[in-house]
């Protein structure tokens, strides 16, 4: 099972540290690139905009992402470098960063080295111990993990004698979450290859930022008239200007956000996802819509909630050489579904629905709707304070799903504030469960397990 949680709570060994850094051609090579045409894609152009703006206030700044597995045996720091340099070399995405360009669009340009540039090699940092090393690591990404004039990640281990913990931190620019998922099967084969084991073939991938630059020129002129937006104003005022609300209260302010905690709570078995895959063919649904209709009830339940408002993540890899590209492959769509009345095949139905209106509204980037709507209206989307993500990830066909557990992966954050909460339903071999980021409030802190237990309660009622 794939697992989050705040950096300083991995469990991690007592070791030699270990970072894993550019050689000098390469330093070499970043300090003569020059900056190209390509702009950033409009998720990557916001965040950016982002990160300018906590820096000019003076906010801690902790915009990365983080992945962490065990590599087990005596760890060869030479091979592993190996590895990662081969694996940059593979994503374009990784192989550049952002420099401010006042005569851009997005006041943004990129700069980007070839692939026979990208050279890392191990540097060690003496022992460690475990009390330390997570602390370090954090530090080492705050500082690393900015794209802004230099390439924005980093990788570190601790090795120990006979098992080494890796870490593996990115700018969100560089990656989505489920990029993510496919880090750990791609390096750990290339290091497997590169310590004398079995040979990889890894199939080819594109440059997501030839991706953003299609993306960009395909919704050039779309203004106010484009057929997304009715999608997104009907969201919009259907929910008190809202983009989403957690079915329950948070017990937060709007504008007043707190620190955030991760939760992790299992929903059904193994057996029982598959007995509910055989209940939504029987009742004449999907598995996914009786999820999302089980998540409104308890809401309708436990909070009066009328409806189910929330924007859902959705890849953009519509061809096959961005299936397995790192990148940040996605978009979000305003999905809003009456639980009024009715009961889980019912408002499953609707869940059917609703989602088929929400693809017509998520046919533009959602940072073009914003950019639009503010343009036309005034409105600034992007600034709404009151948003709640839900989605749901089949992760089962993912390759190294099946070993995620062995290896011990997580996923990792230096942590964050918000007022809100984010939710992601997974369905591994294992069973289904739910990781939900979310504020730290007691409020909070009990709402989440009670609206996902009754989740799991009204699921398992059709089993």
């Amino acid at each position: 099972m794939m697992t989050m949680s705040r950096i300083t709570d991995r469990t991690t060994i007592d070791g030699t540290y270990l970072a894993f850094t550019p050689t000098t051609s390469m330093e070499s090579a970043m300090a003569s690139a020059v900056p190209g045409d390509r702009q950033p894609s409009f998720m990557q152009a916001a965040h950016l905009d982002l990160r300018t703006e906590t820096s000019e206030t003076g906010e801690q700044d902790d915009i990365w992402l983080g992945f962490t597995y065990r590599v087990p045996g005596r760890f060869d720091a030479e091979a592993m470098a190996r590895a990662i340099t081969r694996w940059v070399q593979r994503h374009g995405v990784m192989r550049g960063w952002f420099v401010a360009d006042a005569d851009r669009p997005t006041g943004w340009t990129r700069v980007d080295l070839a692939p026979a540039d990208i050279a890392f090699t191990p540097r060690e940092g003496g022992p460690v111990t475990a009390d330390e090393v997570n602390e370090r690591v954090s530090d080492d990404f705050r500082a690393g993990c900015n794209p802004l004039g230099r390439i924005g990640y980093s990788f570190r281990a601790v090795a120990g004698e006979d098992e080494t913990i890796f870490y593996i931190g990115l700018d969100h620019s560089y990656t989505d979450g489920f990029s993510f998922f496919l880090v750990y099967y791609e390096l750990d084969a290339l290091y497997t290859e590169e310590v004398g084991g079995a040979a990889t073939e890894l199939p080819p991938v594109g440059d997501f930022m030839d991706f953003a630059q299609v993306e960009r020129e395909r919704v050039a002129d779309v203004d106010i008239n484009h057929p997304s937006l009715p999608g997104w104003a009907d969201f919009w005022f259907a929910g008190d200007q809202e983009l989403g609300r957690f079915p329950l209260p948070l017990g937060t302010v709007v504008d007043e956000p707190v620190e955030l905690e991760h939760q992790q709570q299992l929903l059904l078995t193994g057996d029982e996802a598959a007995a509910l895959d055989a209940a939504a063919e029987r009742l004449g649904t999907r598995t996914t819509q009786l999820v999302y209709a089980a998540v409104g009830l308890a809401g309708r339940e436990l909070g009066q909630a009328q409806s189910l408002r929330f924007l859902n993540p959705v890849h953009t890899r519509d061809a096959p050489e961005w299936l397995l590209a790192a990148g940040w492959f996605i978009n979000v769509m305003p999905v809003h579904i009456d639980v009024s009345d009715g009961d889980l095949v019912e408002v499953a139905g609707r869940v059917r629905q609703a989602f088929r209106t929400a693809r017509t509204a998520s046919e533009l980037p959602a940072m073009k709707i914003y950019d639009v709507v503010e343009q036309a209206l005034g409105v600034k989307l992007s600034q709404v304070g009151e948003r709640f993500m839900l989605s749901y990830m089949d992760l089962r066909h993912l390759p190294g799903a099946t070993t995620w557990g062995e290896a011990d992966a997580v996923l990792v954050s230096r942590g964050g504030r918000d007022t809100n909460a984010t939710s992601w339903i997974m369905r591994e071999d294992t069973g289904m469960y739910v990781e939900t980021i979310l504020p730290g409030t007691a409020e909070a802190l009990a709402a989440a397990p009670r609206l996902y237990g009754r989740t799991a309660e009204i699921l398992r009622g059709v089993l």
